[in-house]
């Protein structure tokens, strides 16, 4: 089984500039944003899993691409790479005479494991003893994928949500502000999402114990008796 690797990141940077009222002018700026902003929006989507398939590749091939430091024949595979996708937006004010600009974010983050692909070496014939038993093996290492994202996925909103809170933030410009939702990606959000691949590979490396070996390695022995 090889581990969840990779992360693919997109970041879209957008703010809604409410306009003003001629009223507004005459207001001090912090009670304005007060007023107006629309509070902060956490979003979380934990994708749906898609598993392909692939029984093309041999045992030999698994092994080379699976766990060839280890000196085991790999007869099943499951790969994947855990992906997460952020976009902010927000609504904001912007006090043209100063530049001051404040906002509340509207955060969007997509978490996915894809593609997944189950592969099982073209010795097994498909559906035969020796290829379901791979099977399920391998269907354990999905069932862990699906519980992480969920729990991945409940995590990062009660972090953001404990970060953000519904607090307003000034800055100088909305150059300034848009700077900002970016750093907080490359500095807040990618280590989350790091530390959580070390935790899924940990996850699934408890399923890849010499116990579930000698017992898969027993029964594969017993299809052939």
């Amino acid at each position: 089984m090889l581990p969840a690797k990779h992360r693919w990141k997109y970041l879209a940077a957008l703010t809604v500039v409410l306009p003003l009222q001629s009223c507004d002018w005459f207001q001090p700026f912090e009670h304005l944003c007060e007023q107006r902003l629309a509070a902060t929006s956490i979003d979380i989507e934990a994708a749906p899993i898609n598993v392909a398939t692939d029984f093309t590749k041999s045992s030999a091939e698994l092994t080379a691409m699976g766990a060839a430091s280890t000196g085991r024949q790999v007869l099943g595979l499951t790969q994947t790479n855990l992906k997460w996708a952020v976009s902010f937006s927000g609504n904001g004010i912007t006090r043209r005479t100063s530049g001051r600009h404040c906002m509340r974010p509207a955060i969007k983050v997509r978490l996915a494991f894809e593609p997944m692909t189950v592969l099982v070496g073209s010795e097994q014939r498909e559906n035969s003893c020796a290829f379901n038993i791979t099977m399920d093996h391998e269907r354990k290492h999905v069932a862990i994928y699906e519980r992480f994202l969920a729990d991945i996925s409940a995590r990062v909103e009660t972090e953001l949500r404990e970060r953000f809170g519904n607090q307003i933030y000034y800055f100088g410009s909305e150059a300034e502000a848009e700077r900002h939702v970016q750093s907080i990606t490359r500095d807040y959000l990618a280590p989350i999402v790091d530390k959580s691949m070390q935790q899924v590979n940990a996850r699934q490396a408890v399923i890849d114990t010499p116990e579930e070996y000698f017992r898969l390695e027993t029964f594969q022995n017993s299809c052939g008796s």
